[in-house]
C-alpha cells in the first residue's frame, strides 16, 4: 500500500456503505446510482493500482457522485489475488476503520481481479474471533454489466433492487463517462447505462433501479446494529437502510 493510500485510510471515517471495486470505474459502473443517492454516507475501496490518468478520472467520478472518500490499495492490476492473505488483511483494515453497515462486492464473473476481490471481500466480511474485527451486517454483490459470462459458479441471484431517481442515474452516466481512458464506441453496456437502469426498474414497478444479490442481512426488532468494540464497549449504529 502506498503512503498516499495509507494516509487516506488513517484519516477515514465510519460510513454506512462501502463499495469494494476491483478497478477504478467498477464502483461507478456497478454502484454509481447508490453512491449518488447516499453520497454523505458512502466510501469506495479501489483494489488494483491505477496510473495517473485513471486516478484523476477516479477523482473526477468521485466529484460527480459526491461520495466521501476513496481508499487505494494499489495492488498489481490483473493480479490482485496473487497474495490473498495480504488482500484480505488490507480489506480487514478498511472495514475495521470504516465499519460500514452495508458492504458491496463485485460479482465474480469473467475477470480474475473481480473473482479475487469478491473472494477476499467475503473473507473480510467473516465472523472473526479477532477482537475488534468488523462484521458488516449486510453484504451485497453488485452487477458489472460489461461481464456477462458467468465463469465462476455461484448461487447468487439479483434479488435486491435499489430505487433511484432520474438525477441519480444521470450522475451515474456522467461518472462512468469521467473514465475517458475506458470509453468504447458503439453498442456496449457502458453506453446503455440509463436504458439498463430503466429496464431493471420497470420490471419491479420502478422508473430506475440498480440490482444487487443479497449475501446476508442481519435484522433485529429495532432494525439496529449492535457491535462490540475491541475495548469491550458497545457501539450502536443507525438503522440499516
Amino acid at each position: 500500500m502506498t503512503d498516499h493510500a495509507h494516509d487516506r485510510r488513517a484519516g477515514s471515517r465510519r460510513v454506512d456503505r462501502l463499495v469494494v471495486a476491483p478497478h477504478a470505474d467498477d464502483e461507478s459502473f456497478g454502484c454509481g446510482g447508490v453512491l449518488a443517492k447516499y453520497p454523505e454516507h458512502s466510501a469506495v475501496v479501489v483494489v488494483a493500482a491505477a496510473d495517473e490518468d485513471r486516478r484523476l478520472e477516479c477523482k473526477r467520478a468521485q466529484e460527480v457522485l459526491g461520495y466521501r472518500e476513496t481508499h487505494f490499495l494499489d495492488l498489481v492490476d490483473g493480479a490482485v489475488g496473487t497474495d490473498m492473505h495480504r488482500l484480505v488483511g488490507l480489506l480487514d483494515d478498511v472495514l475495521n476503520i470504516s465499519r460500514p453497515l452495508e458492504l458491496y462486492l463485485p460479482y465474480p464473473s469473467m475477470h480474475q481481479d473481480h473473482v479475487a476481490t469478491y473472494e477476499a471481500g467475503m473473507r473480510a466480511a467473516r465472523l472473526s474471533m479477532t477482537p475488534g474485527h468488523w462484521f458488516p451486517p449486510t453484504v451485497l454483490v453488485y452487477d458489472v454489466a460489461a461481464y456477462d459470462v458467468d465463469l465462476y459458479p455461484t448461487n447468487l441471484q439479483w434479488n435486491v433492487f435499489e430505487p433511484l431517481a432520474e438525477d441519480a442515474i444521470d450522475l451515474k452516466v456522467e461518472a462512468v463517462r469521467s473514465y475517458m481512458s475506458q470509453q468504447v464506441a458503439g453498442p456496449h453496456p457502458a453506453n446503455g447505462i440509463k436504458q439498463t437502469a430503466h429496464a431493471i426498474g420497470s420490471a419491479r414497478q420502478l422508473h430506475w433501479a440498480e440490482q444487487f444479490a443479497l449475501v446476508r442481512t442481519v435484522r433485529g426488532p429495532d432494525v439496529a446494529v449492535r457491535q462490540h468494540r475491541s475495548d469491550g464497549s458497545v457501539l450502536r449504529r443507525g438503522a440499516v437502510r
